[in-house]
Parts: C-alpha cells; sequence; structure tokens
C-alpha cells in the first residue's frame, strides 16, 4: 500500500508541474508581413533596387525577437542619391518597434552605427562564392521620437515620406546583434536584413498584446510594416494531465483524511 501512496504522490507533483506547462508556446509571435510587390517607388525605372517583399517575425518565449527583412536594396546602400539637401546617400534605416499597437507612436527601435548604416554591402567574388554576409553590432533601445525620410534628407530631397529612423533615444540601450546578406539580383534569393534582440525583463514587452514593426531604407521608397498579435500562453491543462491531477489530488486528500480519522481515535 506505501508503494502506491508514493507512486500517487510522484504522479501529483508530475501533473502540477506539467500542467502548468502545457501550453508553453514556443513562440509568443512567428509570423511574416508580406508588402506589396513592385510597389516601391524611383525614377528612370530604379524602383526595384528598393523594392522590400516581407519582414518575418519570429519572439521566441526565451525573450529573443528575430526580425528577417527581405529587400533588394542591400547591394544598393549608399550608392545612390536623394537630392541635394541634408545626407546625400539613400542608406538603410532602424528597425522601428510599437508595444502599444497601430495607433500608437514607435516607442523601441533597433539602430544602427553611422559607420555600419553607410557600408558598401556589394558582394565580394574574391572568396569564390556568389553571396556576401556580414555580421554586425547594434543598439536596441527605448526611444523617445523618430525620424522620417524627410527629416533624415531635408524637407526638400526627392524622397518618399515615412518613419525610417530612431529619433531621440532614452537610457544607454543593450548592444544586440544584426546582419546583412547580399545574394545578388540574378541568384534567385531575395537579400536579407536580420534583426536580434532580447526583451527579457522589459515590461513593455512583457505586457505588450499586440507589437507593431516597421522598416524602410532612409528615402522610404518602399516601406514593409504592419501589427502582430502576442499569443500569450495559457495555463489551462490538457483533459488527460486534468483528469490525473485531479484523480492524485483526490488520493491525497483522502489519505490525509485518513491520517485525521487515525489521530482522533
Amino acid at each position: 500500500m506505501t508503494l502506491i501512496k508514493n507512486v500517487f504522490k510522484i504522479l501529483a507533483v508530475t501533473a502540477l508541474f506539467s500542467s502548468a506547462n502545457v501550453f508553453a508556446a514556443d513562440f509568443l509571435v512567428n509570423t511574416t508581413i508580406n508588402d506589396s510587390n513592385h510597389d516601391a517607388l524611383g525614377s528612370n525605372g530604379t524602383g526595384w533596387k528598393y523594392e522590400i517583399d516581407k519582414m518575418d517575425v519570429q519572439w521566441a518565449d526565451s525573450g529573443l525577437i528575430t526580425v528577417d527583412i527581405y529587400t533588394n536594396f542591400v547591394g544598393h546602400n549608399g550608392k545612390n542619391g536623394s537630392g541635394r539637401y541634408g545626407h546625400g546617400n539613400i542608406v538603410l534605416g532602424d528597425l522601428l518597434i510599437g508595444t502599444k499597437g497601430e495607433s500608437n507612436p514607435y516607442d523601441y527601435a533597433f539602430v544602427l552605427s553611422d559607420k555600419d548604416r553607410n557600408k558598401d554591402y556589394s558582394r565580394d567574388y574574391s572568396n569564390g562564392t556568389w553571396d556576401k554576409h556580414w555580421d554586425k553590432q547594434g543598439t536596441f533601445t527605448e526611444i523617445g521620437s523618430t525620424l522620417t525620410s524627410k527629416d533624415y534628407h531635408g524637407k526638400y530631397s526627392s524622397t518618399a515620406s515615412g518613419e525610417v529612423m530612431a529619433g531621440t533615444t532614452k537610457g544607454s540601450g543593450t548592444q544586440s546583434n544584426w546582419s546583412v546578406d547580399n545574394y545578388g539580383r540574378y541568384s534567385g534569393k531575395t537579400d536579407k536584413i536580420s534583426f536580434s534582440f532580447n526583451v527579457n525583463g522589459i515590461d513593455a514587452f512583457q505586457n505588450a498584446s499586440q507589437l507593431a514593426f516597421s522598416w524602410a531604407m532612409s528615402c522610404a521608397n518602399d516601406v514593409v510594416d504592419g501589427v502582430v498579435n502576442v499569443d500569450r500562453p495559457t495555463s489551462v491543462p490538457e483533459p488527460t494531465t486534468l483528469l490525473l491531477m485531479l484523480l492524485a489530488l483526490g488520493f491525497m486528500a483522502k489519505s490525509r483524511s485518513n491520517k485525521s480519522n487515525d489521530f482522533s481515535a
């Protein structure tokens, strides 16, 4: 009888622990934000250089958010002008993030350094491959404002309108990783920009039911943006686990009752 009691005790503990984790999702967000095809702006047939295909967003339950952006722009970074005013060359923008939903301003950003923002990301054939990969570090930080393409390039520049970079920042932020992959126009693959940062311990993210994301090159000739829902795990156990837990708890309650009766006798 003692063996049976011990078995039920083990089952009870197992059921209690497993019930809290049955629906623990691997990802709080795992989705794609698509951008319209052939909607990039550009004069003299150059719009294809700025084309953005899509943005893949993953938020793992470990707290790591990964954002992959597929665009033709990588190999053209810093090689085209925006006019005579402000910053002349069209370059990579920052990843803008909003934790309060679509109608609110962006309050976080992944900010690139000026050096990395202006780098030439053309492919290098010297290593005998058809593609090139760069690993970089930037700053994931809270922000108080954003810059539009007109703010960055000048109000008289030949750019579209749209938010493209972080403005004022709050605090020192966290050094985080980003990377660039240039596959080339004729490879059959779209170039990729990847951002990776951890949001554990940041209340704005832990309490968010939706996240907004936006990315564009500095001229905003094409923009990919959208709002995604956060899929919070529930603590409701599966039916099998629930039955096991109830049986185990019932047995423990009966055992406690029997002990009480023994003492009262």
